[in-house]
């Protein structure tokens, strides 16, 4: 074989091992084999650039031995492990890509991608390289890995056991190799014996010092017949796993540290029982008992592999469904649909993370590029793993795939199959990458001519329309669904399509109902009474709804007219007439309602109008009318005063002082003139008293204080003279007609009683008070004096009389306008007189 060797690299010319026609190596990862002596690369397959690992044993390492016929000793174990791996189809089993390639320097084969061994993530680092890649030094086994794991191997060994009639001989982390999916796979075939005539026994030999490490089994996990009794069994290889088990938990550490002497595995076979009690509490309570059986040194406690595999520890849901999954190319049609539409999506949410990316999504995203009859049922689990998956993990780990089957050809099944899940799509995805990459599918779906997907297509509308904006509603959305319902023959797409719009109306502005949506329902002249009910409902919608901005205007012009049609259709039942009788009387009790209420609303505005701004500005008026009289009896006054200087000027009217004191005179008897017609206008306004009670107040009132100070302003009566000869009054405040502190009579003098602003009919009289000539207060002779907050009380005018007697009905006031008026023109005839 070695001549065969150095021919076929003398042929080739180069040290390169042929393996490297066949596909192209990248970095060095891990090792594996006895002593691991495998070193393992990351590679590619060049025919269909498949990712692979390629295990390349390099014969200088075996130099050191000297001797050559150890060194090919060595070859010949690692030659006939990759035979007996490409002789094995099991999914536990290591999967061969391309069979051994030898050259003068090195001996290589291809596998299925591969992680590492279980001894270099045990920390085993033997021949690994520098420095360890992260993924290696970071992993850490979770613990249905484990679980898993170790039924997988188990289920190897119990199909070599039962199947092949094989015994492997070499358990142990090292020919234990971790793929890249996470699955744990058998190989160190290179110890395997085939059992003869249906014997459960083997000849084997013990370890020994005289061969090479390398073409021996690991001594560590050798069982105790095969060294002691040179037998081994069937149930030695379970010795071997349930050190293998000890070793996973004890971080790497077997139970027997034989540092490759017999005398040290002797010793440590003795003490086996008390180092399983130190790494029994690092066990599953479940296999502690189980495990203690496999290494016991009496091969008849030993379960088989088959047994083993029954453990109530095995019987969980997840660990069952990743075995189906690896398993699923020996599965029929039936059973494979059965487990991706229900089992899978059932059991998703309960799969560790690390294992349903790593080992669950790589079968569903292989199947996604294979036969579109399968694809479909590969839609299920895909949208669960999506539905159970973060923000963060579907943008790292799932959205490329996602997008590459949503732009990816599809067939009608797979289509509808993601447009009822395509909420969920829509929610993991970035909002930036929605019109990009997800709604593409929404839109070519409803511009295409399958009825069930264009079906499907309107139905996810209604899930997803909190991720359409305005304006792909207004562009995308909307004309597409009128387009349907015009060119569809069928009843059914025609109700989709209106459901399709019903259900985008709490999506729509106000303007875009107005001028796309309302004018489109009412062109409809339907005669199917599906059509005229649903058209009612997506009104009725319209009417509940006011962000849809349904106007009575629009109800009366334009939703109406078209509704009215409909109800001689003889088509609608008694309960479909009905309905739209509904909603016709409440489109007209809409309609009487806002313009009754806006109608109420202008008389109100009116009527403030005519209450508040008028009255002011009449108020006003008057006022300014008052203040003027006043100002002109005062400016009257002074002027009096200042020209009566001497009786030298009033007997020579020539000179220049006489005859400005004539022209005094003169303007004064005008201006007396001008005030008596005032105050007799203002009179003659106010009606006759119609009753006794308004005859005896209107006498009063002539004969009150307030029209003797006219006639004593008349007089030009001295201001100086001293008021208490006259009727006793009051101090009020300036009320808003006349300014300045106004005197009015004392109402007990009257034979009414004195009421301040804040007492109601029936106070208590006040107290009385005179005022000097200054104005100041002085004290009466029949009272006490007044306090002076008696004099901060508000001015209640003429009606303040009117206010005395409760039960005395008030007398008519003239027009305030007409008064001013009058008032203003009078002024103007005097002057201009």
């Amino acid at each position: 074989m070695e001549v065969f060797s150095m021919i076929k690299n003398a042929v080739i010319g180069d040290g390169t091992n042929p393996i490297t026609q066949h596909f192209d190596i990248g970095r060095h990862v891990a090792s594996a084999g006895p002593e691991m002596v495998w070193k393992i690369y990351d590679a590619v397959r060049k025919s269909d650039q498949k990712e692979a690992s390629v295990f390349i044993f390099d014969k200088k390492v075996a130099d050191k031995l000297y001797k050559p016929k150890r060194k090919e000793a060595v070859s010949e174990v690692l030659r006939k492990c990759v035979k007996n791996l490409e002789r094995f189809q099991h999914p536990q089993i290591l999967q061969v890509y391309h069979p051994i390639e030898e050259c003068y320097d090195s001996v290589a084969f291809a596998s299925e991608p591969v992680l590492a061994s279980l001894a270099n993530l045990l920390g085993n680092q033997e021949r690994m390289p520098t420095p360890i890649p992260p993924e290696i030094r970071d992993f850490a086994f979770h613990e249905m890995e484990i679980k898993y794991g170790i039924l997988q191997i188990t289920e190897a060994l119990s199909y070599l056991h039962n199947t092949e009639t094989c015994l492997h001989g070499n358990v142990c982390p090292s020919s234990i190799l971790i793929s890249k999916r996470g699955a744990w796979k058998l190989a160190g075939m290179g110890f395997l014996q085939v059992a003869r005539d249906g014997k459960e026994s083997f000849m084997a030999n013990p370890w020994t010092n005289k061969a090479s490490k390398m073409v021996q089994p690991d001594l560590d996990y050798i069982a105790p017949e095969v060294q002691v009794d040179k037998r081994c069994f069937y149930v030695s290889d379970m010795y071997s796993m349930g050190i293998t088990i000890c070793a996973i938990h004890n971080g790497g550490r077997s139970l027997v540290n034989s540092m490759y002497n017999p005398a040290e595995y002797t010793k440590g076979i003795q003490l086996l029982s008390i180092s399983f009690g130190d790494a029994a509490s690092k066990l599953p309570i479940q296999l502690v008992e189980p495990v203690e059986k496999m290494i016991n040194r009496d091969i008849r406690y030993r379960p088989t592999a088959r047994l083993f595999s029954l453990l109530k520890f095995f019987s969980d849901s997840v660990v069952s469904c990743l075995s189906f999954l690896d398993s699923l190319p020996q599965k029929d049609a039936g059973e494979v649909t059965t487990f991706y539409t229900k089992t899978l999506v059932d059991t998703i949410p309960k799969i560790p993370k690390k294992i349903l990316y790593q080992h669950v999504f790589p079968f569903i995203r292989d199947e996604l590029y294979t036969e579109s009859d399968k694809l479909v049922h590969v839609i299920p689990p895909l949208i669960a793993i999506v539905q159970n998956a973060s923000r963060e993990e579907y943008r790292l780990k799932l959205m490329t795939e996602i997008n590459k089957l949503l732009a990816m050809p599809k067939n009608a099944l797979v289509t509808i199959a993601l447009l009822e899940k395509l909420d969920i799509i829509l929610f993991k995805t970035p909002v930036e990458a929605h019109k990009i990459q997800v709604l593409p599918i929404l839109y070519n779906t409803l511009d295409s001519n399958n009825s069930l997907a264009r079906e499907a297509a309107m139905n996810a509308l209604g899930a997803i329309k909190q991720h359409l904006d305005e304006d792909s509603i207004k562009k995308m959305v909307l004309p597409r669904a009128k387009a349907i319902f015009n060119n569809a023959n069928n009843v059914k797409v025609k109700m989709n399509a209106l459901m399709c719009i019903d259900r985008l109306l709490d999506r729509m502005d106000k303007s875009v109902i107005s001028d796309n949506v309302i004018p489109f329902l009412t062109k409809i002249e339907p005669e199917d009474p599906e059509i005229v009910m649903a058209i009612t409902g997506i009104f009725r919608h319209m009417m509940t709804d006011k962000r849809c901005g349904l106007t009575h205007a629009l109800l009366a012009l334009q939703v109406m007219p078209s509704l009215l049609p409909h109800t001689t259709n003889a088509l609608l039942t008694m309960e479909e007439f009905g309905v739209l009788m509904d909603l016709l009387r409440d489109m007209f009790d809409a309609i009487d309602r806002n313009r009754r209420n806006k109608m109420k609303l202008e008389a109100m505005h009116d009527d403030e109008t005519i209450r508040g701004s008028a009255p002011n500005i009449i108020g006003m008026q008057r006022h300014r009318s008052a203040a003027h009289i006043d100002d002109i009896k005062r400016s009257r006054e002074k002027d009096h005063s200042r020209h009566f200087l001497s009786v030298d000027h009033v007997s020579h009217p020539k000179s220049r002082t006489g005859r400005e004191q004539a022209n005094n005179h003169k303007r004064e008897h005008r201006v007396e003139f001008y005030i008596e017609e005032c105050e007799e206008e203002q009179e003659n306004h106010s009606p006759a008293p119609s009753t006794p009670e308004l005859k005896d107040r209107q006498r009063f009132t002539a004969a009150s204080p307030i029209s003797q100070r006219r006639v004593s302003n008349h007089s030009s009566v001295n201001a100086n003279k001293d008021l208490s000869d006259h009727k006793q009054y009051s101090l009020v405040p300036e009320g808003p007609m006349s300014p300045g502190i106004n005197l009015i009579p004392d109402d007990s003098s009257m034979g009414f009683p004195r009421r301040s602003s804040t007492q109601s009919l029936g106070s208590p009289v006040h107290h009385r008070l005179s005022v000097d000539a200054n104005g100041k207060p002085r004290r009466h002779s029949a009272g006490p004096v007044v306090v002076p907050g008696e004099m901060n009380k508000p001015h209640y005018g003429s009606g303040y009389f009117n206010q005395m007697t409760p039960n005395t009905p008030r007398r008519s006031q003239p027009s305030l306008a007409s008064l001013s008026n009058s008032v203003m023109a009078l002024f103007q005839s005097k002057l201009n007189y």
